[in-house]
C-alpha cells in the first residue's frame, strides 16, 4: 500500500513525533508497503546544523521536504507563524497529490493538518488515519490561553472533532485520549490505542558521569527532557527547600524549554545548592544520562489527563529506572507506572508525600531497584517499537482489507 505520512518534523529532526515516525516508517517499508513522509526543512531544535535535503531516501523511506517559515519554538508568534506557512503548503500538496496514496496518515503537529485528508477522503476515497500525538485547541483550553467561549477556538475545536469523526481510524496514545475523542461523537469502531514507545540502550556505566557532574554517592531525582507549560514544578520546588540543609539529596534538571527557566531562578532566589539545572546531554551520552539517576520525575498539571502525554517515561523504562510522577492521578503516565509498579503517583499539591517519597529511595534503596526492574519489564512486554509496530499493522490491514495481516 502506498502511503503518505505528514508531519512537521521527521529524521534526523530530534522531536519525539519524528523519533516516533523514523521508528515506525522503515518498519512499514520492511512489511512491502511503498512509505513517504510530508515534513518541514526547518528543525524542531533550533541551530542544531545544516538543512536536510528537500528530497532523499532513507533507510527506504522517501522523505519530501517543503520550505516552511523557521522561527522555531522560541515565541508562541514563531511557532504559530511556522505552522500557518506548514498549512499553507502542505495544504495545498495534500488536495492536489492525496488520491495517488492508498492511506494518508496525519500526526497533530501542526494541529488542523488533517482536514485536508477528510477533504481528499471526500473527494477521491483515499483512506486517512490521524496519529493524535496531543490534542488542540484542548490544552489551550485547559491551561486557560482561550476562552471555551471565544468564537476562533470553538471554530477550531469543531474543525479538529470533524476530522477526527471522518478519519478511518484514530491512533490514540491511550485510554484518556480515548475519552476525549470520543466526547467529541468519535466512534469506538475508530479508535485504536498504542502508546508511544522506548528504545533499547546499550550497556553504560554511569560512575563517570556521576563523578563529571560531582554526584559520586549522591541520591539523584532527575527531570530530563522538555520543561512546559503543560508541567507542573511547584511542589517540586517547595520539596527542594524542604531538603536544602540535607546533601544527600541533588535534583537535577536537564532539558530545556520556559518552566526550566524559571526554576533556575526560584533556586537562585531561594540559594539552594541542592537543585543543578543544565542543557541536553550529547546523544551519545543517553544511555549514561539515563542511568545516572536514582529515579526519574514526570509532571503533568491537573486538567491535562488526555491531551498530552508525556513520552519520556518509556525510555526510563527502557533504562531500568524507577519513576516518580506527579500529576493526575488517572491518566496514561499514572495507570502505566501502576500497571507495572515501575514507581509512585503522588498528587500535584502534595509536598510531604514528596519528600517522603525522596528520603525513601536513601533508606528503602532495594524497593527502588525493584521498581527499576518492573520498569524494564514493562518496557519489554508493551513499551518497545517492535511491539508497537506490530499494533500499527494491523492497523493499516484493518483500512486495506485486500492486505495480509502482519
Amino acid at each position: 500500500m502506498k502511503l503518505l505520512f505528514i508531519n512537521q518534523y521527521y529524521w534526523p529532526d530530534m522531536a519525539a513525533t519524528s523519533q516516533m515516525m523514523t521508528d515506525l516508517c522503515p518498519r512499514l517499508v520492511r512489511a512491502g508497503h511503498e512509505v513517504h513522509v510530508l515534513c518541514s526543512l526547518g528543525q524542531y531544535d533550533d541551530g542544531t546544523g545544516n538543512p536536510a535535503p528537500k528530497y532523499e531516501v532513507q533507510d527506504g523511506v522517501h522523505i519530501h521536504r517543503v520550505k516552511a517559515s523557521g522561527f522555531g519554538k522560541k515565541s508562541m508568534l514563531g511557532r504559530i507563524l511556522d505552522y500557518l506557512s506548514f498549512h499553507l503548503i502542505v495544504g495545498l500538496h495534500i488536495l492536489l497529490t492525496g488520491w495517488k496514496y492508498g492511506a494518508i496518515i496525519t500526526l497533530t503537529t501542526p494541529p488542523l493538518i488533517g482536514v485536508y485528508a477528510t477533504i481528499v477522503k471526500w473527494i477521491t476515497g483515499t483512506r486517512h488515519v490521524c496519529w493524535v500525538m496531543d490534542l488542540h485547541p484542548d490544552c489551550e483550553f485547559e491551561l486557560g490561553v482561550f476562552k471555551r467561549t471565544a468564537i476562533l477556538p470553538r471554530f477550531f475545536d469543531f474543525l479538529n472533532g470533524m476530522h477526527f469523526r471522518h478519519a478511518d481510524r484514530n491512533v490514540v496514545l491511550g485510554s484518556c485520549m480515548a475519552d476525549r475523542l470520543r466526547d467529541k461523537g468519535v466512534k469506538q469502531n475508530r479508535l485504536i490505542e498504542i502508546p508511544v514507545w522506548g528504545h533499547e540502550l546499550q550497556e553504560a556505566d554511569p560512575s563517570e558521569l556521576r563523578k563529571e557532574l560531582g554526584l559520586t554517592d549522591k541520591t539523584v531525582i532527575m527531570y530530563s527532557g522538555n520543561a512546559g507549560l503543560i508541567h507542573t514544578f511547584d511542589a517540586l520546588c517547595q520539596a527542594a527547600v524542604q531538603l536544602r540543609d540535607d546533601d544527600q539529596y541533588v535534583f537535577l534538571f536537564v532539558g530545556g524549554g520556559k518552566r526550566i527557566d524559571e526554576i533556575k531562578a526560584f533556586a537562585e532566589k531561594e540559594k539552594l545548592s541542592n537543585i543543578i539545572v543544565r542543557g541536553y546531554f550529547p546523544r551519545e551520552q543517553l544511555a549514561q544520562s539515563l542511568r545516572l539517576a536514582d529515579v526519574h520525575l514526570i509532571t503533568l498539571r491537573d486538567g491535562m489527563q488526555g491531551v498530552a502525554v508525556p513520552c519520556k517515561l518509556y525510555g526510563i523504562m527502557a533504562a531500568s529506572k524507577p519513576c516518580l510522577f506527579i500529576g493526575p492521578e488517572h491518566c496514561e503516565t499514572a495507570d502505566a507506572i501502576g500497571k507495572h509498579q515501575a514507581g509512585v503517583t503522588l498528587d500535584t499539591n502534595d509536598v510531604r508525600g514528596l519528600v517522603d517519597t525522596i528520603t525513601s529511595l536513601h533508606e528503602n534503596p532495594e524497593l527502588w531497584v525493584t521498581r527499576g526492574e518492573n520498569a524494564y519489564k514493562g518496557y519489554k512486554a508493551v513499551y518497545n517499537a517492535d511491539h508497537c509496530a506490530h499494533l500499527w499493522f494491523n492497523v493499516i490491514y484493518e483500512i486495506d482489507p485486500k492486505l495480509h495481516k502482519h
